[in-house]
């Protein structure tokens, strides 16, 4: 399975809305495939379609990486149904790497969407994984994590990423 390009803030995909899918065909079961293997190499929590170019409302989450263990899913077309409580915790994202930020969260959720055999999913999860389910909903809303934040904190970490940027460029 080949390492998808992961797309950085700066791409516009990632303003983009994630489009409902209709159908699950093999493009869709390889896309997860190489989702997962892209989630791994880059020792993600999570990868939502966009952030690899394509407009598509799925993603993938490692259900294990508290415990140290892979457990990677595939959530199609989903939905937030409960949010309950919050935290705010330290979080980062793929799409902008080294850059890390207090966010304010729900600590518990509820999601359902659709699997890659097309059924229903449902799961209540809370503490980090929930963090993870919000942050990748996030994406395919065409929302950052940092657009959470308050106008200081979110410009002090663009600056950030674009001194990484010119300092990997140089």
């Amino acid at each position: 399975m080949p390492i998808l390009t992961i797309k950085n803030w700066l791409d516009p995909v990632l303003r983009k809305k994630g489009e409902p899918i209709e159908n699950i065909d093999d493009s869709i079961v390889t896309l997860s495939k190489n989702m997962f293997e892209t989630t791994l190499d880059a020792r993600g929590a999570g990868l939502a379609a966009n952030q690899v170019g394509l407009p598509y409302n799925l993603f993938v989450v490692d259900m294990g990486i508290e415990k140290g263990e892979h457990d990677l899913i595939t959530v199609i077309n989903p939905v937030i149904t409960a949010m309950e409580g919050e935290e705010i915790s330290e979080e980062g994202c793929l799409s902008s790497p080294e850059l890390y930020a207090e966010v304010k969260r729900a600590l518990k959720v509820e999601l359902k969407g659709i699997d890659l055999n097309g059924n229903e999913v449902r799961y209540e999860a809370e503490g980090f994984i929930a963090r993870a389910f919000q942050h990748e909903m996030d994406h395919l809303n065409g929302s950052l994590f940092w657009d959470n934040l308050g106008k200081f904190k979110r410009d002090s970490l663009k600056r950030k990423f674009k001194k990484k940027q010119k300092e990997l460029k140089a």
